[in-house]
C-alpha cells in the first residue's frame, strides 16, 4: 500500500481548472464531499495510491501534479549535467516499490531510460539534466542530492 503526498491547493486548482466541483470530484472517486474539502484545506496531506489515481483520473493529470514535493528549480543559463550513481536509483526505484516503466512514467522519461542508467558500472558516469534529476527525485519522493554519485557537487 502506497502512500502519496498530495498537496491542498494544488488539488483545488487541478479541480477548479477542471470545472469540476467538490461534489462532483467526491461522487467520481467514490468519497464524500467532506473528505474532498479536508484535503484541499491541508497544505500536505498522505493519500492512498488507489484514491490519488482516482483523483488524476477524474482531473486528466498526473500523479505528480498533484504532489506536495516543491517544483525544480529554474535550471541555469548554461545548464550542468552532473553524475548520477545507478546503484543509488535502483535502490531508490526498489525502495519505493516502482518498475523501472513506472518511475518512466511518473518522471516523464523516455522509455528505456532508467533500465539503461541502472544497468551502467558504478564507475561509469551516466549524465543527468538538473531538471531530470529533480523529476527522478519527485518520483521517487526524495532528495535530488541521494541520486548524485559521490564526489560530485550536489545541487
Amino acid at each position: 500500500m502506497q502512500l502519496y503526498l498530495v498537496d491542498g491547493a494544488r488539488l483545488r486548482e487541478l479541480r477548479e481548472r477542471a470545472g469540476l466541483s467538490q461534489e462532483e470530484l467526491s461522487e467520481i472517486v467514490g468519497y464524500s464531499r467532506t473528505w474532498v474539502a479536508e484535503l484541499e484545506r491541508q497544505s500536505r496531506t498522505y493519500v492512498l495510491e488507489i484514491l490519488v489515481q482516482k483523483l488524476v483520473a477524474a482531473l486528466g493529470v498526473g500523479i505528480s501534479d498533484l504532489s506536495a514535493y516543491p517544483e525544480p528549480p529554474a535550471p541555469p543559463a548554461e545548464p550542468e549535467d552532473l553524475v548520477v550513481s545507478p546503484g543509488s536509483l535502483r535502490a531508490l526505484r526498489e525502495r519505493a516499490g516502482l518498475s523501472q516503466e513506472e518511475l518512466e512514467r511518473r518522471a516523464g522519461l523516455a522509455p528505456g531510460s532508467v533500465a539503461r542508467a541502472e544497468g551502467a558500472g558504478e564507475g561509469d558516469e551516466i549524465r543527468a539534466s538538473v531538471e531530470t534529476l529533480w523529476r527522478l527525485a519527485r518520483a521517487l519522493e526524495t532528495s535530488p542530492t541521494h541520486l548524485v554519485a559521490r564526489g560530485r557537487s550536489p545541487l
